[in-house]
């Protein structure tokens, strides 16, 4: 999905004749969206990042100053031919002793020392990403998904969590932060092929040793989206997180580990790894969540309608 697409999410309220054009031109079946410019990226930061030995099995994208040492970015692309740009910078890269299984892109400055670009990786000056459009688009999706109204059941007890839900499409969960840091382990009952969205409240999270279940499969967990929409400091340790994290407003603190999914944060630190297992279910879409009905737009056009009539009668009775 391109980023003007996704650019939509800040488009959450329209002039009415904007809202009766997209419902007329658009099918009533709601439409369905990804992570948009963050959708092919393992890690994607919006600020700064300092990691160091660990790796990342897919691209990384970050929109601050990093600096990484005894680090692999793209552990886990392709090795036949160039995998494009693996590693994005948008401001200073200071980097000692590591991969890159592609080229490597800084916005400002760029220092490496034993750092092998390999298969045919280059290293360049450019900003191929607009990380401040990015940011207003993430907070915006995840402020949205945190306003959906739960659909599935949630049960904690002996503190196992434990999430049911019955949709085949879409599943929406709500927590507290205090559940997770409590949690001794975390089970998803759920249709194998819908999209699992779990919203946490709470202005700072903790994950640590607990394990994930899921009745349908490990493959389950690409179909899962931790939604931290209120926090600001969020940390894991001790724990192999099994779906995708979207924290844009928090600083993450990875302090060991490993993460199944995407990642995006407000900036990161630790040594917790990311394996490539990226997002693949359908978000909903803020547009078509929030545009009226039908109906009801045609009901307004109407109104509005009139309104224009009763302007005119005014000019000509002038």
């Amino acid at each position: 999905m391109n980023t003007q697409t996704f650019s939509r999410i800040r488009q959450l309220v329209a002039p009415l004749s904007i809202a009766a054009t997209m419902v007329l031109g658009i099918s009533a079946q709601a439409n369905a969206i990804d992570l948009g410019i963050a959708s092919d990226y393992n890690i994607f930061v919006l600020g700064d990042v300092n990691q160091s030995n660990t790796d990342s099995e897919g691209k990384v994208a970050i929109g601050g100053n990093v600096t990484f040492s005894d680090f692999y970015a793209g552990m886990n692309l392709p090795q036949d031919g160039n995998n494009g740009d693996v590693l994005i910078v948008g401001k200073n890269l200071v980097f000692q002793n590591g991969q890159v299984r592609g080229n490597a892109v800084y916005g400002e400055t760029g220092s490496l020392t034993n750092v092998t670009l390999e298969h045919g990786g280059t290293l360049r000056q450019d900003n191929p990403i607009d990380f401040a459009a990015a940011s207003q688009e993430l907070q915006a999706l995840s402020q949205f998904l945190g306003g959906l109204e739960a659909t599935g059941q949630t049960e904690m007890a002996y503190g196992g969590i434990t999430l049911t839900g019955s949709d085949e499409d879409q599943n929406v969960f709500h927590l507290n932060a205090s559940d997770l840091s409590n949690a001794s382990s975390f089970n998803f009952n759920v249709d194998s092929g819908s999209t699992t969205i779990v919203n946490i409240s709470g202005d700072a999270a903790s994950l640590q040793n607990f394990g994930f279940n899921f009745n349908g499969g490990i493959d389950q967990r690409q179909n899962v989206i931790y939604n931290f929409y209120e926090a600001r400091d969020l940390s894991a340790s001790g724990i192999g997180i099994e779906g995708s994290i979207l924290a844009p407003f928090a600083a993450f603190n990875f302090d060991n580990g490993q993460i199944n999914g995407n990642l995006i944060a407000a900036s990161l630190t630790g040594v917790g790894q990311s394996n490539n297992y990226l997002f693949n279910g359908n978000l909903p879409d803020p547009i078509s969540e929030t545009v009226p009905e039908p109906a009801t737009l045609a009901g307004l056009g109407l109104v509005a309608a009139v309104g224009v009539a009763s302007r005119r009668k005014g000019k000509q009775k002038v």
